[in-house]
Formats: C-alpha cells, structure tokens, sequence
C-alpha cells in the first residue's frame, strides 16, 4: 500500500468566516497570499478551477463540496513543476467555524504524494499566514478603525 501524506493547518482569523470564504472563492484577481496567483473557474460543484501565474497553472481541480461559507472541497492537482505535476492529485478542504467575532479556518490537504506532499507540507503555513494578515490588516469598510 502506498502511503500518502495529510497536512492539516489551523488558525484563528480576525475576521467572519463570510469574509475569509470570499477571500478564499475570489475569482480574477491576484492573491497576494498565495505566490500572486489568480483564481480562475466557478464554485460550483462539479466545476473546474484553477490558480495560474504569468499565463501557468500552478494548481487544478474540480470543486467537490461546497457548503458557504463554511466548508469547500477541492481536488488539488499540483502543476508548478513537472516533479509534481506527474504526480496523483490529492483533495484540498478549507473548513471555517465561526469563533468570537472571527472564525477558525482548517485547512486539511491529504492524498498527496513524494514531492508535491513535501512542498505543502513546506508551504502551506506561511500560505495561510499571509491570508490571516491580509485579512487582519485591511478594515472593513464601515468598520471603525482602531484607536
């Protein structure tokens, strides 16, 4: 039997599970948070998407579950470089539970194998940190600004 690899990433997010699920289902701009990359593709189960860089895809998949804004699932078949790209696709989830007056994010990747296991495993903190900052830094509009 072959054995596959699970990351599991969590983190507290200032901000509604609302908020970070638009974040994360935004469509056509770049993601400051995730290498630049645009999201490209519809959420809706069953569809295709993809995060492309300078004209590459970096990740494809088809969306599996979607459940706003708390829960998606995703195939992830990494594509940044032909190392990972020969190998099988795994599922991404993102889970969001609302927590105080922000939201815990679970981010879970299993299946993946050899290199593209080992490159989440590397990536995938400092992915979702910079989500989290993202989120923190930028207000609200209509919010009022901290003192």
């Amino acid at each position: 039997m072959d054995e596959t690899a699970s990351t599991i990433y969590r983190t507290h997010i200032a901000a509604t599970p609302g908020r970070v699920w638009a974040e994360l289902t935004a469509a056509g701009t770049p993601k400051a948070w995730m290498w630049d990359s645009v999201l490209t593709g519809s959420f809706a189960e069953g569809s295709s998407y993809a995060f492309r860089y300078d004209g590459e895809d970096l990740i494809t998949g088809t969306v599996l579950t979607v459940e706003a804004p708390v829960r998606l699932a995703l195939t992830f078949n990494p594509e940044w470089d032909g190392t990972v790209a020969a190998e099988p696709p795994g599922v991404l989830e993102y889970t969001l539970e609302q927590a105080g007056d922000g939201c815990d994010l679970t981010v879970r990747i299993t299946g993946l194998h050899g290199a593209s296991a080992i490159s989440v495993d590397h990536d995938t903190p400092g992915i979702y940190a910079g989500l989290k900052t993202l989120l923190e830094a930028i207000p609200v509009a209509g919010q009022a600004e901290p003192v």
